[in-house]
């Protein structure tokens, strides 16, 4: 009888532990499912984000090229090639734009289609970026075509049917393009005698857009139309020894100080020839100082980049290439190089067509490849 006593009570105190067991693992369950819900969720390897993310322009949810910057208003984009990446799962992606009332354009690539498709940017509305893709992850880039001198527009939010995903560093080469008229892809669309539009430009078919593509590069460009290296010509407020330590051309604020590049391309030069041809006090010997001193800002930047500084892509004024050779060689800096590029004036205005710029890519891609080890990817 005691020894039934005795099981009787030990079966009770089994069944008190696992009823009191149960009730710890039942607390426990719930700070278990706690750590499940902030388990980050996935599609196809793609971590999700919020829109709020990536409506707050973060650079660990999208992907930002150029010198862009945020307002009360959104993502703001002024120079040429400033722009954004946003990777997504779903079928349409949105955005809500603000523009000058002036015309602009916007090149948007889906998918890696390295051709893209030109969007008008009217006004302020809600342009479809991408619109009936197959449901599946996607990504877009959305890339200002115009120059600063055309004025910016402000991105206030991004939107899609689906889930935003993190989007990813597809390059580790950075390059950046220092320059003008030429390097934001002026008149590529035009014909010789047509003056130079924002309807016939686009700096993603310039040759310094391209020279990036080719290499599978991050870009970004810091050029616009009529700038000189130290010279205020036919744009009289700003030159480049001032708007590279700046956003833009038409915002003088400073720029902060950016992950350094890898390449820096200058391409600057035919303004300061037109001006030095009007313009008799200005020598050769003020221009290499000028260019120097534009190297040296430059080179602050950048401690380790290769840079390449590049001609000739409207003709050749001899005074000019020849102080640009006298710049690059007084440097005494071994990472500084000299490429004459093809001259072609078969766009509006004498500038380079789409078809010269290709060449001139052409050219430097090869100059890139040859010289600094660079391989096309």
């Amino acid at each position: 009888m005691k020894t039934k006593f005795r099981n009787f009570c030990f079966l009770l105190s089994v069944l008190f532990c696992f009823l009191f067991s149960f009730g710890a693992c039942s607390s426990s369950g719930n700070h278990f499912q706690n750590d499940s819900e902030t388990t980050k969720e996935s599609i196809e390897g793609k971590e999700v984000v919020s829109a709020e993310e990536v409506n707050a322009f973060n650079e660990n949810a999208i992907r930002l090229f150029g010198r862009t910057y945020t307002t009360s208003k959104g993502l703001a984009l002024e120079n040429a090639s400033t722009g954004a990446e946003i990777c997504f799962f779903g079928t349409n992606l949105t955005a809500n734009i603000i523009a000058a009332s002036v015309t602009m354009f916007c090149r948007v690539f889906i998918d890696g289609d390295p051709e893209g498709s030109f969007l008008k940017i009217g006004g302020n509305d809600e342009y479809k970026l991408a619109k009936d893709l197959s449901e599946g992850v996607h990504t877009v880039k959305i890339i200002k075509s115009t120059s600063s001198q055309n004025g910016k527009i402000v991105i206030e939010n991004f939107s899609t049917d689906g889930k935003f995903l993190r989007s990813e560093t597809s390059s580790s080469l950075r390059m950046e393009f220092v320059g003008d008229s030429i390097t934001v892809g002026a008149g590529v669309f035009g014909k010789s005698g047509q003056a130079c539009s924002a309807e016939n430009s686009d700096v993603t078919k310039s040759y310094a857009y391209l020279t990036a593509q080719a290499l599978g590069a991050y870009c970004s460009v810091v050029a616009t139309e009529g700038i000189c290296v130290k010279a205020k010509d036919a744009l009289p407020y700003v030159n480049m020894c001032e708007m590279y330590q700046n956003v833009s051309s038409v915002t003088p604020n400073s720029y902060p100080q950016e992950e350094p590049y890898d390449i820096v391309i200058v391409g600057l030069g035919q303004n300061d020839g037109w001006y030095m041809d009007s313009h008799p006090e200005y020598t050769t010997d003020r221009f290499v100082t000028d260019y120097r001193e534009l190297l040296n800002q430059i080179r602050n930047r950048n401690k380790d980049a290769k840079i390449v500084c590049v001609y000739g892509m409207m003709g050749v004024n001899e005074k000019i290439e020849a102080g640009i050779q006298q710049a690059v060689k007084s440097q005494q800096d071994s990472r500084i190089g000299y490429c004459k590029l093809p001259a072609d004036g078969n766009g509006a205005d004498t500038h380079p067509s789409a078809e010269g710029a290709k060449k001139q890519s052409a050219t430097l891609v090869s100059y890139l490849q040859k010289y600094l080890g660079y391989s096309s990817l």
